[in-house]
């Protein structure tokens, strides 16, 4: 159960890891981001928190709750349309798999994100959970690239208790967790099981107690091993130094 000492730790944990830099994050509308902003306007002047939300055609929608989050936490929150460094991509390369013009945009936010961050001296904040993040559920390179990881450690579930506690606004809460890759997709179809199975399941096959005859468990575990590489630096040979 996430407290308000929680909060306060991972406040600090921000405050550590920044420094006197200013903070750059994304913003979907979607609770995880939501809550990072929530956990940064704790910590920071809003002169040092520049948010930005970076829709695309199939995302544009969102603006709604972007707005009731920017109003929430008193933090604007600039939009800055991602569908003008789609196009080319799509022009150039004949794209109909959409798990692929997904990676392509969520590298093409992170691109967007670290200009900003350069332009402002500042760190880029990322938006991971431990439930997507141990199955992999993220874009190498794209949504799990940033300098500092406020909610790594936390489970879904645990992501929406800290949301309550934070006043992020309930029409957030109580959407879907959804990527928005294509009009109607969502993050638990995709998984294949709901975040309360993934994230009593993940708990259970950290403790080594769980059952390993269940089919979805073996798919979460497949998860787990067939993504170890993108919690991984890249490999490399030892350095030889002829000592």
């Amino acid at each position: 159960m996430v407290s308000q000492p929680d909060l306060d730790r991972i406040q600090q944990f921000l405050l550590d890891s920044i420094g006197n830099h200013d903070v750059v994050i994304g913003i979907s509308g979607g609770v995880d981001s939501a809550v990072v902003l929530g956990l940064c306007s704790r910590a920071f002047p809003r002169g040092r928190i520049h948010a930005y939300f970076m829709p695309d055609a199939n995302t544009s929608d969102d603006i709604r709750y972007v707005k009731e989050l920017s109003s929430a936490f008193n933090i604007d929150i600039r939009e800055l349309s991602l569908q003008g460094f789609i196009d080319p991509f799509v022009k150039t390369f004949p794209i109909n798999d959409p798990r692929l013009l997904g990676n392509i945009k969520s590298r093409l936010r992170m691109i967007i994100l670290y200009y900003h961050a350069n332009k402002h001296n500042g760190f880029v904040i990322g938006t991971t959970n431990r439930s997507e993040y141990l199955t992999g559920y993220f874009t190498k390179f794209g949504d799990g690239a940033c300098d500092v990881e406020p909610i790594l450690h936390l489970y879904k579930h645990e992501v929406m208790e800290a949301a309550r506690l934070l006043g992020v606004p309930a029409s957030i809460i109580g959407r879907k967790p959804s990527a928005g890759l294509y009009p109607g997709q969502t993050d638990e179809d995709d998984l294949g099981f709901t975040y309360d199975f993934l994230d009593s399941s993940l708990s259970q096959i950290a403790t080594g107690r769980y059952d390993s005859s269940d089919a979805k468990i073996k798919r979460i575990l497949h998860l787990v091993e067939e993504t170890a590489h993108k919690r991984e630096l890249p490999k490399s040979l030892p350095v030889n130094d002829g000592s």
